[in-house]
């Protein structure tokens, strides 16, 4: 009986390994793309406050704008001047195909 057993059983080991490494790499996958959109989050913010201040203190916004381009090449970048404030927005892909682009908006008084 227990040697009839395990030979029902051959095989086994090998499917579960064929399941689990695709899903471990896919999850892999999962948190290194969820890290790399934070970090594109964070500079993003980063780069348009600094480019909002930029604009506040005299510099052109086409230059100001090229430097946040060549600092976040993922983004599309756009400036908004209103009333009291410069408002610089980054609009970056989202993680993944079926969500909405992102955007950061970082504003400096004038």
């Amino acid at each position: 009986m227990l040697c009839r057993s395990s030979r029902d059983e051959r095989g086994l080991v090998t499917t579960e390994i064929a399941i689990a490494i695709p899903a471990l790499i896919l999850v892999v996958g999962l948190v290194i793309g969820a890290l790399r959109w934070s970090m594109d989050a964070i500079s993003a913010t980063s780069v348009a406050a600094e480019t909002a201040r930029a604009i506040i203190r005299g510099e052109s916004e086409a230059s100001s704008l090229a430097a946040s381009e060549k600092g976040l090449p993922v983004a599309d970048w756009s400036v908004r001047t209103e009333p009291l404030e410069v408002c610089v927005d980054a609009q970056f892909p989202p993680p993944l195909p079926l969500m909405a682009p992102v955007t950061v908006t970082q504003c400096a008084p004038r």
